[in-house]
């Protein structure tokens, strides 16, 4: 008897709590969602040069990759400009290479060098013709400044969007008005096709045109930016 008592009480205790936290609930909950999305043109281009050795030893592959890289940096380092034409290090390895009985044979390394900007021409014209190194890769991107300036603007216009998504749902109900119950913001950036990041585009070191005259072209796409803004209102009655 008393077993059968305490689980009735337990069953009691729990209907009651639930009951409790039904009530706690706001009523008249709508759920909204609202987008602005804005689609802008790369600005801002990322061209990695590189250069590879082979050699007997590892120093002297690393005393020619310094060179190597010295060289292309006095070429570069007149040309640059804040936010136009920036140059910067990049990786920069040394790895033996192995024979078939697993002996070293050989060394092999690679150097890296950052040039990027938003004056593309200037750009693509100044990555060709280094002695040694050439590009091996062009990323083109929005500029930091491009991109904080829509996001701004895109959360506003989002939020606008929702709120008037919520003045027209409490109207339509016969509301005096509504409160926010909860909101969520989130961004989200078009991709490009394939693997690669938008406007990405690789070249291996033995086909980049390194020691041509004529420039890479660079011709700039498009990526779109959207801000959502998921949350619920509560109606006024």
């Amino acid at each position: 008897m008393y077993r059968w008592q305490r689980g009735l009480w337990v069953l009691l205790t729990m209907i009651a709590a639930h009951a409790a936290a039904s009530q706690s609930e706001p009523t008249r909950v709508v759920h909204l969602q609202a987008q602005a999305e804005q689609r802008l043109a790369h600005d801002w281009v990322v061209v990695t040069l590189a250069a590879r050795l082979q050699g007997a030893e590892a120093v002297a592959v690393q005393a020619q990759l310094r060179a190597t890289v010295q060289q292309a940096l006095a070429q570069l380092r007149p040309q640059q400009q804040e936010e136009l034409l920036e140059v910067s290090s990049g990786a920069l390895s040394v790895q033996p290479r192995y024979g078939r009985e697993g002996q070293i044979v050989g060394w092999q390394g690679s150097a890296e060098l950052h040039v990027q900007g938003r004056d593309l021409a200037r750009i693509a014209t100044a990555t060709q013709g280094l002695s040694g190194m050439a590009p091996v890769a062009v990323r083109l991107e929005l500029a930091r400044p491009t991109r904080r300036a829509a996001e701004a603007a895109l959360r506003q216009q989002a939020i606008e969007a929702f709120r008037r998504q919520a003045d027209e749902v409490a109207q339509a109900f016969g509301a005096r008005g509504w409160v926010l119950r909860e909101a969520n913001v989130g961004m989200a950036q078009g991709t490009g096709a394939g693997g690669d990041p938008p406007g990405m585009r690789v070249m291996s070191a033995t086909s980049a045109p390194g020691g041509a005259a004529d420039a890479w072209p660079l011709e700039p796409g498009l990526t779109w930016l959207q801000v959502t803004v998921i949350g619920s209102v509560v109606l006024q009655p």
